[in-house]
């Protein structure tokens, strides 16, 4: 009997480490080579698990309704900007792989972003084209090397990143690009965090690392008067 318990004990242990080392792994950020910066003049635009699974208002983890509104509206504003400039628009949707961590997301997650779901398509409120669509399995977007083939053929040196959740992928993605060396622009309107104590927090780390918050900034370029315009469109649609 007692050696049962310890089976069962040591069982458990391990699962917990495993539970553990798949959650560090997926939120590890990736470290790649340094962009030269002089020769990527061009801009992209990062919309960042904005799929069905994730922004539906019947998920299990819902945002408030209003931000999610903002949010997509002031998005959709960056979209339209990004087409008619001809700088791409990229979509990066979440897939999990392996057993494990599907089996805990359909535990805790209604199989949320499991590769069998069927809201993993980019949520239909988001207008304008997509010029590129890449699926990644973990918080990180760079962990697929399509993203940065992609950046590479268009030149793009300067990245506006967009999308949920604030804390996790959208974090992750962040500070992958700035280890490379782009230069890196977000907004709250565009972010949607489901603990915005925590990605206030979140927030702070990501300037002082070099990050640029623009709804406090003044706009004197083409990044941030895109930004600056599609947060204040939001930003008139709020209730008084």
């Amino acid at each position: 009997m007692w050696f049962a318990i310890l089976v069962a004990a040591l069982l458990l242990v391990a699962l917990i480490a495993y539970t553990l080392y798949g959650h560090r792994r997926h939120l590890a950020i990736s470290i790649g080579p340094k962009i030269d910066p002089a020769s990527r003049p061009n801009t992209a635009l990062l919309l960042i698990d904005l799929q069905d699974d994730f922004t539906s208002d019947n998920a299990r983890h819902t945002y408030p309704t209003d931000a999610m509104k903002n949010g997509i509206m002031a998005i959709n504003k960056l979209v339209e900007t990004a087409n008619a400039n001809g700088f791409p628009v990229i979509s990066i949707r979440q897939t999990f792989a392996g057993w494990y961590i599907n089996f805990l997301v359909k535990l805790l997650n209604e199989g949320r972003g499991s590769p069998t779901s069927k809201g993993l398509d980019i949520d239909a409120r988001i207008d304008g084209d997509i010029d590129h669509d890449i699926v990644k399995s973990r918080a990180d977007a760079f962990h697929e090397p399509e993203l940065s083939r992609v950046l590479d053929r268009h030149h793009v040196g300067k990245l506006i990143i967009v999308g949920l959740d604030g804390d996790f992928c959208v974090n992750a993605t962040i500070k992958a690009a700035l280890n490379r060396g782009y230069d890196v622009s977000f907004s709250d309107t565009t972010t949607l965090a489901q603990n915005p104590q925590s990605w206030r927090k979140t927030k702070s780390r990501l300037i002082a690392l070099g990050a640029k918050d623009r709804i406090d900034e003044k706009a004197s370029d083409a990044v941030s008067d895109t930004t600056a315009t599609a947060t204040a469109t939001a930003k008139q649609s709020e209730p008084a």
